[in-house]
């Protein structure tokens, strides 16, 4: 299954959030990261909170959803971080990807980390879900504060 995180800059949160699922779906989900309104650099915090945690980080780079939208690769899910991607419109991706909203509040980015880390360790566990199972947990996750 396909999942993108989709964050205003893409420079932290849905970077993280990437490299955490990449790690934690063992396999059977490729995640993927972009911004609403990509710009600057990726956090240096964020990369070294992954590195500490020896999670994946290469070849990170901060993308635009564009990228993604004509569907290659096709999403199955889009999972929005913050207010300004949430009121971004995706219904007109290709796919019609299942889309929930993980409100990840930034108050200190290793808080964030966590934050994600715990969702996306719920998220994808036990390893045999249908894609009904997967949009129902994505849904209960949107306003859990894990």
């Amino acid at each position: 299954m396909n999942v993108l995180f989709v964050c205003a800059d893409n420079s932290a949160l849905s970077i993280m959030a990437e490299s955490i699922l990449n790690s934690a779906g063992e396999g059977r989900f490729a995640a993927f990261s972009a911004g609403c309104c990509p710009r600057g650099m990726l956090s240096d915090q964020a990369l070294a909170l992954l590195s500490a945690h020896d999670l994946p980080i290469g070849p990170a780079r901060v993308k635009g959803m564009d990228q993604f939208r004509a569907g290659t690769p096709r999403m199955d899910f889009i999972i929005t971080l913050c207010e300004a991607a949430a009121a971004e419109p995706f219904t007109d991706w290709s796919g019609e990807p299942f889309v929930a909203h993980w409100k990840v509040h930034e108050r200190e980015l290793r808080d964030s980390f966590w934050t994600l880390k715990r969702r996306i360790d719920t998220f994808v566990r036990p390893r045999q879900l249908s894609r009904r199972v997967l949009q129902r947990r994505a849904l209960n996750l949107e306003g859990a504060y894990l």
